[in-house]
C-alpha cells in the first residue's frame, strides 16, 4: 500500500466514497423508518381513516372521520382499549400581558391522548390533563417564548383577544421523528358559548375529525374495518363514507395519496427504494472499482506469485493473503467513511432537510451491520482477485507471458461495462427527476404567483378584511388585493353538490371555497363564461365553477344552471345557488393530485389575504402593509409569506429527494472515473511496447491516442445501451406517481450517453497523450 502510493489512494477512495454514501442513504433509512416507533404501543395503534366513494371526487382515500366515531368504536368493540380524538385548529394568536405572538399548530383533543402517545408531562397535572372546558397543554418551547423563565402552570392565556385558556401543564416537544407536530393542546370538552361545537362532535353527517385507536392484543386491520363499518352504518353515516384503518408503522412512508390529514414531513416508501438502490449500486460500482484495480494490477504481481510458488507457498496461503489485502483496504476505507460521514451529516442533514442521527451508527445493531457488510465486501472484492493470482502457473508467470492472458481483459471489460452502466443509468435519472422538478415548478397553474404575497388571518381580523383592504389600496404599489377561504395550494374542505336536473340520491362531492369580489384579477385568473362575482350584483346566492365542473356534469351551457348544497341534516335542506361564470381551470391543490370539480360561492370576509404587489421597492412597500395592519388590528401579529416560496414549500420533499439524486449521482460517476482512470493507466503500461513499436513503424500521436481510447468508447456505447433500457423501465414507474408529469424524450439518453462518453475520454485522456508522447526509445531500449 505504501509503495504504490498513487494506486492505493484510488482503491480506497473509490471505496471510501463508496461506504460513506451508502452510510448516510442508510441513516436517513433509519430516520424514515423511525417515526412514530418510540410510542410504547407503536405495533398496537393506527389512525382510522375514510374511504370517500362519491362521484366528483379522484382521492378517495382522506384522514378524517364522523366526530362521535372514535368513542363509539371504544365503547362497542371490546379489542379497542383505547381511542383518542384530534382536531386540528390551525394557527393560533395568543395574548398574555401586552405579549401577542402566534401558535403555529394547534389541537383539540382528548386526555386520551397522553394515555396513547408517548407525551410527557414536564410540570403540571400528570392525568385528566383535558377534561374540564378550556384547559391546554404547551410544549417547553413555546411556554418560554410567552413565559420565559416563569412557572406558567395555572396562568390564563387569551386566544384572538377574546377566549381564556388556563394552562395545566407543561409537555415535551414533539420528537421530530413524529408525524404528530404541535406546539398547543387543548380540550375538546365544548365551553359555554360553544353549542356549535358540541353540536359538531355529536354529527354523524360529516367528517372532519382525527380518530387513533389502541387495540388490546395485536391489530387486525380486516376484522376492525368491518366492525367500524357497522358502527357507522347503524348510526346512519352517509354510506359512501367507508371507514378503514391504517397502523401508525404506514403513516409517515404509505400516505402518499390521503388528503385532510395531519402527517408532518410525509415521506413515501417509493423514496426508501430508490434510496436503497442507489445505495446497493453504489457499493456495486465500489466493489467493481476494487476489483477492476486489482484483476489489472494482477500483471504486475504474475511474477511475485510465480516466485511464492516455487519457493513453496501453497494455493490456500495466497488466497488467504490476497483476502486479508482485500480486507485491510476494506476496513481503511471503512475508517475513512466513518469520519467522512461524522464531518458531514450535518451539513447534509441541512441541505437535503432532513435529521439523521450519526450516533445510530454507534448502536450495536448497527456495528453489526457495518462490520458484516464491511467483511462481506472485502472478500467479495478480493474473491476473483484472490483465486485468479493464486491460480498462476509459476512456469508460464515467470516467462512473462501472463500478459498476453485474455481471461483478465474479458473480466475488466464486462467490469468497465457494469460500471457504466449503473453510471449512465443514474445520470438519466437525474435528468428526469430534474426535468419533472422543472415542470411542476413551471407549469401554468391556471392563476400568478409571481409579486404576490399572502397574509393569513383568524377570529377579528377577519371582521376587518374591507377596512383593511381599502387602507392597503391607498398605497399606489399595491396593484390589488384580494380574499379566499383558504390560501391557494392548501387542501380545500368538499362539500355535497346537488346539480339542477339529477336526483339526491347522487352522491356527488366537490371541493369548495370562498372569495370576495376582486380575487380572482389579483391572482389573474380567467373567466372563460358569464362572469366573476361583483359588487353590482347580489351575489349571496351566486356560485362560480371551474371548467373541470362544468365537464364532470356534462353541461356545455353552465351559466344560469342551479347547484343545491347540503345546509340541514335532511337530504332535501338544500341552499340553491346559481352559476354565474366558469372559471379557467387552476391547480387549487398540488399538481401531485388530478384538478376536481370546484363550487365556489361568495364571501367578503375570508381567513387569507393576497396582495398583488409592485416589485419596485418590496421592502418599503411590506413595511406599509404591516403598518396598516397594525393600525387596523392592534394588539395582533402580523405574518406575510410569498405566494411562489409558499407554492416551492410544498414540494420541498422532492426538490430535496432531487438534490439527493443528483448529488449521489455525481459521486457514483466520480467513482467510476476513478476506476477508469487508473484502468487506463494499467493498459497503457500494459500497451508500452506496442505503442512504441507502432511509432518506429510511424504512427501518429492521434493515431495511438485514438488506438488507446477507442476501446473504452465501444465498452461505454454497450453500457449506454443496458443503461437506457434499465433506465427507461425504472423512470416510467416513478412518473406514474404524478397526476401530471413530463414525456421521456430520446434527448434526455442521447445527452446523457454523450456526457459519459466525453467524461471517460477526459478521464483517459490523461494516460492516453502521456503514453503517445513517450519517446518509443525509453520503451523499447530493453529488448
Amino acid at each position: 500500500m505504501i509503495k504504490q502510493r498513487g494506486y492505493t489512494f484510488i482503491k480506497v477512495a473509490g471505496l471510501a466514497l463508496g461506504l460513506a454514501a451508502s452510510l448516510v442513504i442508510y441513516l436517513f433509512i433509519k430516520e424514515d423508518l423511525s417515526y412514530d416507533a418510540y410510542h410504547n404501543n407503536y405495533d398496537k395503534i393506527a389512525r382510522v381513516l375514510t374511504i370517500d366513494n362519491a362521484e366528483g371526487v379522484s382521492s378517495k382515500l382522506v384522514g378524517v372521520t364522523q366526530p362521535p366515531l372514535g368513542p363509539a368504536i371504544k365503547a362497542e368493540i371490546p379489542e379497542v382499549a383505547n381511542t383518542v380524538r384530534i382536531s386540528n385548529q390551525g394557527r393560533y394568536d395568543l395574548s398574555y400581558e401586552d405579549k401577542t405572538l402566534k401558535c403555529d399548530n394547534a389541537f383539540r383533543t382528548e386526555s386520551s391522548f397522553f394515555e396513547i402517545f408517548n407525551v410527557p408531562v414536564i410540570h403540571g397535572k400528570k392525568e385528566h390533563v383535558l377534561d374540564q372546558p378550556g384547559s391546554i397543554a404547551i410544549t417547553e418551547t413555546l411556554s418560554k417564548k410567552i413565559f420565559g423563565g416563569e412557572d406558567p402552570i395555572g396562568k390564563t392565556i387569551k386566544l384572538n383577544q377574546n377566549t381564556e385558556l388556563f394552562i395545566v401543564a407543561v409537555i415535551e416537544d414533539p420528537k421530530k421523528n413524529s408525524h404528530l407536530q404541535f406546539d398547543l393542546l387543548r380540550s375538546m370538552v365544548p365551553g359555554e358559548n360553544e353549542e356549535g361545537y358540541t353540536q359538531f362532535l355529536q354529527t354523524w353527517q360529516s367528517i372532519a375529525m382525527f380518530t387513533y385507536i389502541q387495540v388490546k392484543d395485536k391489530i387486525n386491520e380486516n376484522d376492525l374495518n368491518q366492525k367500524i363499518q357497522a358502527i357507522t352504518k347503524k348510526n346512519n353515516a352517509f354510506e359512501f363514507f367507508t371507514p378503514v384503518i391504517q397502523p401508525l408503522s404506514q403513516v409517515h412512508l404509505h400516505s402518499k395519496e390521503i388528503l385532510f390529514e395531519t402527517n408532518a414531513n410525509k415521506s413515501d416508501i417509493l423514496n426508501v427504494y430508490v434510496l436503497s438502490t442507489i445505495a446497493i449500486l453504489i457499493l456495486i460500482l465500489a466493489a467493481v472499482n476494487f476489483m477492476n484495480l486489482v484483476t489489472a494490477k494482477s500483471a504486475s504481481r504474475a511474477k511475485e506469485i510465480g516466485m511464492r510458488k516455487v519457493i513453496g507457498a501453497l494455493r490456500t496461503q495466497l488466497i488467504l493473503q490476497h483476502l486479508v489485502e482485500s480486507l485491510l483496504v476494506t476496513f481503511v476505507a471503512v475508517g475513512f467513511a466513518l469520519i467522512a460521514v461524522s464531518a458531514l451529516i450535518s451539513t447534509l442533514n441541512n441541505i437535503y432537510q432532513r435529521f439523521a442521527d450519526p450516533t445510530i451508527l454507534l448502536l450495536p445493531e448497527s456495528i453489526f451491520i457495518i462490520a458484516s457488510f464491511t467483511l462481506l465486501l472485502g472478500i467479495f472484492s478480493g474473491l476473483y482477485p484472490a483465486f485468479v493470482l493464486s491460480g498462476f502457473k509459476p512456469l508460464t508467470v515467470l516467462k512473462g507471458s501472463f500478459q498476453n492472458s485474455t481471461g483478465g481483459t474479458h473480466l475488466r471489460k464486462a467490469l468497465v461495462v457494469l460500471q457504466f452502466t449503473i453510471s449512465i443509468a443514474l445520470m438519466v435519472g437525474t435528468s428526469i427527476v430534474y426535468q419533472q422538478m422543472k415542470f411542476i415548478f413551471e407549469s401554468d397553474l391556471g392563476y400568478s404567483r409571481d409579486q404576490v404575497i399572502t397574509i393569513p388571518q383568524s377570529g377579528q381580523t377577519v371582521a376587518k378584511t374591507e377596512n383593511l383592504e381599502t387602507e392597503l389600496l391607498r398605497n399606489p404599489n399595491i396593484l390589488s388585493v384580494g380574499t379566499s377561504s383558504s390560501r391557494l395550494g392548501q387542501q380545500l374542505g368538499r362539500t355535497g353538490i346537488t346539480p339542477e336536473g339529477l336526483s339526491s340520491d347522487v352522491n356527488i362531492i366537490a371541493s369548495i371555497m370562498g372569495i370576495d369580489e376582486t380575487f380572482n384579477k389579483t391572482m389573474g385568473m380567467e373567466i372563460v363564461d358569464g362572469r366573476g362575482f361583483s359588487l353590482d350584483f347580489d351575489d349571496s346566492l351566486s356560485c362560480i365553477i371551474n371548467e373541470e365542473m362544468a365537464k364532470f356534469l356534462k353541461w356545455t351551457d353552465p351559466v344560469g344552471r342551479r347547484i343545491g348544497i347540503q345546509s340541514g341534516p335532511e337530504p332535501t335542506d338544500l341552499t340553491n345557488y346559481t352559476v354565474v361564470g366558469v372559471l379557467k381551470d387552476f391547480h387549487f391543490a398540488t399538481i401531485r393530485h388530478k384538478l376536481e370539480p370546484l363550487f365556489i360561492v361568495y364571501n367578503a370576509q375570508n381567513s387569507s389575504i393576497a396582495v398583488k404587489i409592485n416589485t419596485d421597492d418590496i421592502q418599503k412597500t411590506i413595511a406599509y402593509v404591516e403598518e396598516t395592519w397594525k393600525t387596523v388590528n392592534p394588539g395582533t401579529t402580523f405574518e406575510y409569506n410569498f405566494l411562489d416560496e409558499q407554492f416551492a414549500n410544498l414540494y420541498r420533499n422532492e426538490k430535496a429527494f432531487a438534490t439527493m439524486f443528483t448529488h449521489f449521482t455525481v459521486l457514483a460517476i466520480i467513482i467510476a472515473g476513478l476506476g477508469l482512470f487508473a484502468l487506463s493507466a494499467f493498459t497503457a503500461e500494459q500497451r508500452r511496447k506496442e505503442i512504441g513499436i507502432r511509432k518506429v513503424l510511424g504512427a501518429s500521436n492521434s493515431t495511438i491516442l485514438y488506438k488507446l481510447s477507442s476501446e473504452f468508447v465501444q465498452l461505454i456505447l454497450v453500457a449506454f445501451l443496458l443503461a437506457s433500457f434499465i433506465a427507461y423501465f425504472v423512470m416510467t414507474r416513478w412518473l406514474q406517481d404524478f397526476s401530471y408529469s413530463i414525456k421521456i424524450g430520446y434527448i434526455t439518453f442521447l445527452i446523457s450517453g454523450m456526457a459519459s462518453i466525453m467524461i471517460a475520454l477526459l478521464t483517459i485522456s490523461f494516460q492516453a497523450i502521456r503514453a503517445a508522447w513517450t519517446n518509443p526509445v525509453d520503451s523499447l531500449r530493453s529488448e
